[in-house]
């Protein structure tokens, strides 16, 4: 009888014995999670970062001469604004080439796309946008040029 109760007294000590460690496992867990999880949040917020570094990064890039006045757009967003040079976008069909009708930073603009086998050449097609971009009917016109 005494033997049974050593027994049950020792069965009782391991049973204490394995809940003590599993609750050390489960708290290990726990904190590793905080750490993943922590961890986790930090790699967002510095991803975040370098977004918006890098947005300001082109955005500063963009701005040509440091005149606040002109803005420089690379292709991707003015084959977005034309929607990839669309037929619909499409407003006319120059010397030059194409011009496209869209907007950039909420400005209504004419993209004119220079063609490579243009008679009249590269300087002709800058000197003329650079005469589109005088006023006209007191309202400012903007021309992109698309190399």
């Amino acid at each position: 009888m005494e033997e049974a109760r050593f027994s049950e007294e020792a069965a009782l000590s391991i049973i204490e014995q394995e809940k003590a460690r599993c609750r050390e496992a489960i708290e290990a867990a726990e904190a590793a999670q905080r750490r993943a999880e922590i961890e986790a949040q930090r790699r967002v917020n510095i991803e975040k970062a370098l977004k918006e570094a890098a947005q300001t990064k082109k955005s500063k890039g963009n701005l040509s001469y440091n005149d606040i006045r002109y803005r420089r757009y690379s292709i991707e967003e003015i084959e977005e604004a034309t929607q990839y040079f669309s037929e619909s976008k499409k407003i006319g069909e120059g010397g030059y080439g194409p011009v496209y009708k869209c907007y950039l930073d909420h400005t209504p603009v004419a993209v004119k796309v220079l063609r490579p086998d243009a008679a009249q050449g590269r300087s002709q097609f800058q000197r003329e946008v650079r005469n589109k971009e005088k006023l006209v009917n007191n309202a400012p016109v903007y021309s992109v040029r698309v190399r």
